[in-house]
C-alpha cells in the first residue's frame, strides 16, 4: 500500500524507528483486511502526520472521513495538517462545523483563535480567545501564565507567532503518542505504554482522554491507586464524562472499597443511562450491599436496553429465586433457555423450582 510521500522527513531513530515501523506495517495489514474501518485510515494518517509525510497523512485523513463523515477526531487530525500546512482557509472550514456542535469545547476556540490570529483577523481571534477562557478554567490560567489575560483583560498584541506553532505540533505528536501508548498498551508493554501517554498528556494537559487512557493502562497493570489518580484527573478536567465515573467504581471494586464503587457508578449511571453494562454493574453493587430491590430494578433497566443480556437475566433469575420470588424466577430461566438452550445450570435451576 502507498505511504504517501517518499521523501519524507524521518524523525524516528534505533528502538523508536523499529517500533514505528512495525506499527506501519501493522495498520497497513489492517487495512488490507479491513478497508471500511475508519480508525485505521485516521491512525494511518497520525503515523504519517508524525512522520512529516503530510500530503500522506491528508490521504488518510480524507479516506477515514469519506467512510465516516461525523468522524470528529479525524476531522481535527486533518484541520491541524491544514495548519501545518500553511492552509489556512481550509483549516478554518474544519474548525468551524466543529466548534458548532461543540460550542464549549475550549481548546478549539484556542486553536481557532490563534489561527485568526495568524491569518491577520485580530477581532476574531479577539472573540475566540474570550471563549475560550469562559469554557475552560485550564485557558484562564494558560493565558494568564503567558501574560496575555492581565486583570480580566485579554491583550491581543501579546500573543506572539510561536504560540500557533506549538499549538498545532502538541496536537498531532499528543495524538501520536496517545496511539503509540494505546497500540503498546494491547502488546501487553504496559511500563512503555505508560511513557508514551505520559508523554501525550505533557503534550496536551487538557485532555481529559490522555489520563483517562493512562488510568486504564494503570488499572489493567493492578497499579490502581495510580489509575485512580488519573481517572479523577481526567474527571476534573470533563465532570459529564460518565464512563470516567464507571472506571473509578471499577477500580474502587477491584480494592474492595465497595462504598466508593457504588458512589461512583451511580453518578455513571446518571450520567450515562443508555449503557446496559453500567446497570448491570451498579446491580451487582447493590446486590453485594443487600439492596435486592435497586439490584431488581438495575437488571431490568439492563435488560430494556438489551433484551438479550445473558447475565443480567441470569442474575436477575437467581435475586428473584433467593427471594423465593418463583414465578419470577421461571419466567427469566425460560427466557435464558430461549437464548441457550444449552445451558444445564440454568436448566437444572428451573427444574429444581418447577
Amino acid at each position: 500500500m502507498d505511504g504517501g510521500n517518499p521523501n519524507r522527513i524521518r524523525r524516528f531513530k534505533g528502538k523508536q524507528s523499529k517500533l514505528y515501523k512495525r506499527i506501519l506495517t501493522e495498520v497497513e495489514r489492517a487495512i488490507q483486511i479491513y478497508p471500511n474501518y475508519a480508525d485505521l485510515y485516521n491512525q494511518f494518517g497520525l503515523l504519517l502526520a508524525a512522520e512529516g509525510d503530510m500530503e500522506g497523512a491528508e490521504v488518510r485523513f480524507l479516506e477515514a472521513l469519506s467512510l465516516n463523515q461525523n468522524y470528529r477526531e479525524a476531522a481535527l487530525n486533518l484541520g491541524f495538517l491544514y495548519i501545518d500546512m500553511r492552509r489556512w482557509k481550509e483549516a478554518e472550514s474544519i474548525f468551524l462545523p466543529e466548534i458548532k456542535k461543540y460550542p464549549k469545547d475550549g481548546f478549539l476556540r484556542h486553536a481557532l483563535g490563534v489561527l485568526y490570529l495568524k491569518m491577520g483577523r485580530k477581532k476574531d481571534a479577539l472573540a475566540q480567545i474570550r471563549k475560550a477562557i469562559q469554557c475552560h478554567p485550564y485557558y484562564r490560567d494558560y493565558y494568564k501564565k503567558k501574560g496575555i489575560l492581565h486583570g480580566g483583560v485579554v491583550l491581543l498584541d501579546r500573543m506572539r507567532a510561536g504560540a500557533l506553532k506549538k499549538s498545532r505540533l502538541n496536537h498531532h505528536r499528543a495524538q501520536f503518542h496517545n496511539f503509540i501508548g494505546l497500540f503498546l498498551a494491547k502488546k501487553g508493554k504496559s511500563a512503555q505504554a505508560v511513557r508514551e501517554l505520559k508523554k501525550a498528556a505533557k503534550l496536551r494537559p487538557n485532555e481529559f482522554l490522555f489520563h483517562s487512557n493512562l488510568g486504564t493502562v494503570y488499572y489493567y497493570d493492578g497499579a490502581y491507586l495510580n489509575a485512580i489518580k488519573e481517572y479523577q484527573q481526567a474527571l476534573k478536567m470533563d465532570p459529564l464524562y460518565g464512563m470516567g465515573y464507571a472506571n473509578l467504581s471499577y477500580t474502587y471494586g477491584s480494592l474492595n472499597r465497595t462504598r466508593e464503587a457504588l458512589q461512583y457508578m451511580e453518578k455513571a449511571v446518571r450520567l450515562s443511562p443508555h449503557y446496559a453494562d453500567l446497570h448491570y454493574n451498579l446491580a451487582l453493587l447493590y446486590s453485594d450491599r443487600k439492596r435486592y430491590k435497586n439490584a431488581i430494578s438495575e437488571l431490568r433497566k439492563a435488560l430494556r436496553i438489551n433484551p438479550d443480556y445473558l447475565f443480567a437475566r441470569i442474575n436477575l433469575g437467581v435475586l428473584f429465586e433467593d427471594q423465593k420470588k418463583w414465578s419470577e424466577a421461571r419466567r427469566e430461566y425460560r427466557k435464558i433457555l430461549e437464548i441457550t438452550p444449552d445451558n444445564e445450570d440454568v436448566r437444572m435451576r428451573l427444574e429444581r423450582i418447577s
